[in-house]
């Protein structure tokens, strides 16, 4: 009996959609799993999600690519959430990135847009990829959503 209280406790304050997306997205985190592979672009019915080239790229010599977040209809950033951008565990065969873990504070966010810049190097020319996975919450009036998303870039080295 005071389990299944105690399971009312935790279901309170949280509505059904905000606790199917948090579900949803430790589901998704917990394997570093580099062979799903993420997209360079997400639409989502209150947002979108993209991770783009931002030019050239030279083997040996910085480059960055940008993640962009832009809510959709009600929805707005949450300014509380710490937004972070977190690489690839199992990084691309010469890709290194000189700052592993972007926050907030790394990025531009307002409140419908937001932007942060992933530096990487890498070390030969060809076709390599950039990923991570970044994390960030989207809110209405009704409801806030706690979301994980698997992004990748596809980059040409000179």
């Amino acid at each position: 009996m005071v389990a299944l209280a105690g399971l009312g406790l935790l279901g309170a304050g949280c509505s059904q959609s905000e606790a199917a997306t948090v579900r949803g997205a430790a589901a998704d985190a917990p394997a570093p799993a580099p062979q799903q592979g993420g997209k360079s672009k997400v639409e989502d019915a209150v947002y979108t999600l993209e991770m783009k080239t931002t030019g050239t790229y030279k083997a040996g010599q910085e480059g960055v690519v940008e993640v962009s977040l832009l809510s959709k209809g009600d929805y707005h950033i949450n300014d509380k959430y710490p937004i972070k951008f977190k690489v690839a565990e199992a990084a691309a065969e010469g890709v290194s990135y000189p700052k592993p873990l972007l926050k907030r504070e790394d990025g531009v966010f307002e409140e419908n847009k937001g932007v942060l810049k992933v530096p990487f190097v890498a070390a030969k020319k060809g076709k390599t990829k950039v990923a991570g996975v970044l994390s960030f919450s989207i809110c209405s009036a009704a409801n806030c959503l706690m979301q994980k998303q698997e992004l990748e870039a596809a980059i040409d080295v000179q």
